[in-house]
């Protein structure tokens, strides 16, 4: 239910792009998870001294022998006569020193690690206090969901649940795309332009992501996993492994056009990039697949490329009735051309290269069509490559301001203004890994890369055929800012515990009251392991950290354990001395009982921080409610009181105190923005907003300091250099009828200092030409009004200064 559930946010919330939908989600999910780890250690031990009966552990070898037979179950009957109830030391030994088992902690500690890296940061002071918060949010949800989904995997049935929850999350989310196109009223679905460098069509279908490169990738990585799963059965068939039905084939390979169809929609060139990057590593790795991958994803990816050439001609503006009639007419052509070429090629070899032609011929027909839609975008200039070029310099220089621990989270969305080389726009630094450096430095990019390396070594080694979706996830994450979206974390938790359920290796499972049938029951075929792999249960997580826990703190010696040649698996010796074997019963027992302890704190902790997290997340949503609700408002005393409580719950949001400090006095407006910079102190809006307090205030040394923080945050704003030109000269003239002279000569100057820096920048930006100037920075004509005017205002000072006649104007004026 907690992986339904996070599964249903990701679909309604867009995703999980915006922090700010997801306070909501986190209040509930945290309260949860404190419910959950509650109960799950009552579960696991209800008395605080052991395992109950029905949870004590067995060790099963995962072959999935139809026979019966249970070589692990009869090693614990064997060695069981020297060692206490529920003890099982041969069961720690076994789990310790398999190093397979730590793979699973490393993968599961990172998030934690990440975690406190964040809370770490919040300590020190980051740049962005609001952002921190968001992502210790974040990875707090997405650490908890992986326990979730490694514990799922190791419970019985886990396997078809997390296989079940995969299927309708890509078929919810690709369908609601596709139905958009037939007239499902789904707001921004559909991404249009007018420019033929973003889109051919003039139409790009973004889906629940309002993204299309973010949904590209989406389909990338289902359609990859239905298409290596669909040819590993078809290499397992042509062996005679299994045949299944014609109905079970037909639901194999009936997601496979829906995902071909939508990722051409995208027109996602980095997704279909890294799908084909992927695909190709797959092929290198297991040869024997290429055949079969071709020839069974043919004729989806024809159907899908005529598809797409029909609603080009649209720009995606199908009317409902006929966009059905077509979709449907070419699934159903896709599926039925689908099978007749997945039945050919499990036939002997003369049937093999039947189905091989037509595959070529579907190949090409679709590759034809693909490239006449798209040619103008593969072959001609990218302004978006580009574009990530300047992101990715940029981003550099900036994250060798702080390279260990990095700047707190989303650094770049704080300062990418100040850092910009360029005035483009940019809100997002369009890689993943240079987000992680920007926010956590070499130290956090560090975790994040253990993190992806034990997941590809759990894919790698349990089920290879869920390795290719895997790696589309981690090269996408490279060149856009897919990672921005939780979506894509919780799929790569949800890939990564698949591959636990369908591990072959030996491993502890948690017994239910009901259990005592072989392990070959509980075994559960993955079509998505490449040789058709056994899936058998993964360890239970509190298990596992329980008997680690006891092995870890037994210092003394321990004795050798009996080992099978057959499969491998430890058990206790047959017989051993009284003596020795009371000192090991005492040992263990005392291990035991501080790994039961220790437990225990660890639960008190994750109860207390869920706790946390959820009360933190309810003050986030609740000031964020506050906020909306101004916003609606029309009566500005309803807006700044609901904008004063909203601030009250959450102190940390930049723009909250931008929208209240307009509409408080000026004195109370300065007082509120100083406030406001300590939680984010490289913040351009709140030093823009003080600099025009002080220019109203006829402050002008305080004013010109605050407007050139201003600009140094944002200093490819044509907006506020001609504003901060504008109100030195109205300072200066203020001071010039009010007879102060001198300070009317300091405000004109001033003035004129701005006008100097910002036509010398607009100068150097105009020689770079017209290329990334997204913001349409150049030297404007009301500047150059305002220079003449700070030339007027300054004459008039000098004027003035000659009849008084004390001095000579020029001297007084150099001194002064």
């Amino acid at each position: 239910m907690m992986l339904l559930l996070s599964a249903a946010a990701a679909c309604l919330l867009h995703g999980l792009f915006f922090a700010r939908d997801m306070y909501g989600l986190l209040v509930v999910w945290f309260v949860l998870c404190a419910a959950v780890a509650v109960f799950l250690s009552f579960k696991e031990d209800p008395t605080g001294g052991g395992e109950s009966e029905a949870e004590k552990p067995e060790v099963e070898s995962g072959t999935g022998n139809s026979d019966g037979a249970n070589p692990g179950r009869g090693s614990r009957g064997e060695g069981s006569s020297g060692s206490l109830p529920g003890t099982e030391p041969a069961v720690s030994l076994q789990v310790a020193g398999n190093r397979r088992n730590y793979i699973h902690i490393v993968f599961l500690s990172c998030p934690l690690l990440i975690v406190a890296l964040y809370a770490v940061h919040l300590l020190r002071g980051p740049l962005s206090v609001q952002g921190t918060l968001n992502e210790l949010l974040r990875w707090g949800l997405y650490g908890s969901f992986a326990f979730f989904a490694v514990f799922c995997a190791g419970r019985r049935g886990g396997a078809r649940i997390l296989a079940l929850l995969w299927h309708v999350l890509g078929m919810t989310i690709c369908l609601s795309g596709l139905l958009a196109v037939c007239g499902l009223p789904l707001p921004y679905a559909i991404a249009y332009t007018d420019s033929p460098a973003v889109s051919v069509t003039g139409a790009r279908l973004g889906g629940l992501l309002q993204y299309p490169n973010a949904f590209g990738a989406v389909m990338a990585v289902f359609l990859l996993e239905r298409i290596v799963a669909v040819a590993a059965d078809g290499v397992a068939a042509r062996a005679r492994l299994r045949a299944p039905g014609t109905a079970g084939q037909l639901l194999r390979m009936l997601p496979l056009f829906p995902y071909a169809a939508a990722l051409l929609l995208s027109e996602s060139r980095g997704a279909m990039l890294a799908a084909a990057c992927a695909a190709a590593a797959a092929l290198l790795w297991k040869r024997q697949l290429a055949a079969p991958l071709l020839i069974c994803a043919a004729a989806p990816a024809a159907a899908a490329a005529l598809y797409c050439r029909q609603l080009a001609r649209t720009g995606l503006a199908a009317e409902p009735l006929p966009g059905l009639l077509l979709l449907a007419g070419c699934w159903a052509g896709a599926l039925l051309a689908g099978l007749w070429l997945y039945r050919r090629c499990r036939r002997a070899a003369g049937g093999h290269s039947a189905a091989m032609l037509m595959a070529a011929g579907l190949w090409t027909a679709a590759g034809s069509a693909v490239l006449a839609l798209l040619r103008g975008r593969i072959s001609g200039p990218s302004p978006t490559a580009a574009a990530r070029g300047l992101f990715y310099r940029d981003a550099w220089r900036l994250a060798g301001e702080a390279p260990w621990l990095g700047q707190g989270g989303e650094t770049w969305r704080s300062a990418y203004l100040a850092a910009q080389s360029r005035p483009y726009v940019g809100s997002q630094v369009h890689s993943g890994y240079l987000d992680f450096l920007l926010n956590l430095g070499i130290t956090g990019s560090a975790v994040l890369l253990l993190m992806l390396l034990a997941a590809g070594i759990l894919a790698g080694r349990n089920a290879p055929g869920l390795l290719p979706p895997l790696l589309v996830i981690l090269l996408h994450g490279a060149v856009d800012f897919s990672w921005s979206y939780g979506l894509f974390w919780l799929l790569l938790f949800l890939l990564t515990a698949r591959t636990l359920a369908a591990s072959p290796q030996p491993k502890l499972v948690s017994r239910e009251p009901d259990a005592g049938f072989p392990a070959s029951r509980t075994g559960l075929r993955d079509p998505a392991a490449l040789h058709g792999s056994v899936s058998v249960q993964a360890s239970s997580s509190i298990s596992v950290f329980r008997h680690l826990s006891a092995h870890l703190l037994n210092s003394g010696p321990s004795p050798i354990p009996a080992t099978d040649s057959v499969t491998g698996l430890t058990s206790a010796p047959v017989s051993a001395p009284a003596a020795g074997r009371h000192k090991h019963i005492n040992r263990h027992t005392s291990a035991q009982r501080a790994g039961v302890r220790i437990m225990r704190v660890i639960l008190v902790a994750v109860v207390c921080s869920c706790l946390m997290l959820s009360g933190l997340s309810f003050k986030l949503w609740k000031g964020e409610v506050l906020f909306r609700q101004a916003v609606r408002s029309a009566e500005p005393e309803v807006q700044r009181m609901l904008l004063q409580k909203s601030l009250r719950y959450n102190p940390y949001a930049p723009r909250t105190a931008l929208s209240l400090a307009v509409l408080l006095p000026e004195e109370e407006k300065i007082k509120l923005l100083h406030s406001s910079l300590e939680y984010s102190p490289d913040d351009a809006g709140l030093h823009w907003l003080l600099a025009e307090s002080y220019l109203a205030d006829r402050d002008p040394g305080r004013a010109l300091y605050w407007v050139r923080r201003s600009l140094v945050l944002d200093k490819f704003n044509a907006v506020k250099w001609e504003s901060a030109a504008n109100g030195m000269l109205q300072m200066g003239q203020y001071f010039l009828t009010k007879g102060e002279r001198q300070n009317a000569a300091v405000s004109a100057l001033a003035g004129q200092g701005l006008l100097r820096s910002y036509r010398v920048l607009a100068l150097e930006e105009h020689a770079k030409g017209p290329a990334h100037n997204d913001r349409d920075f150049k030297f404007s004509l009301e500047a150059e009004e305002a220079g003449v005017e700070l030339n007027r205002l300054i004459a008039a000072a000098y004027e003035v200064k000659t009849v008084q006649g004390d001095e000579p104007a020029s001297l007084k004026f150099t001194r002064e």
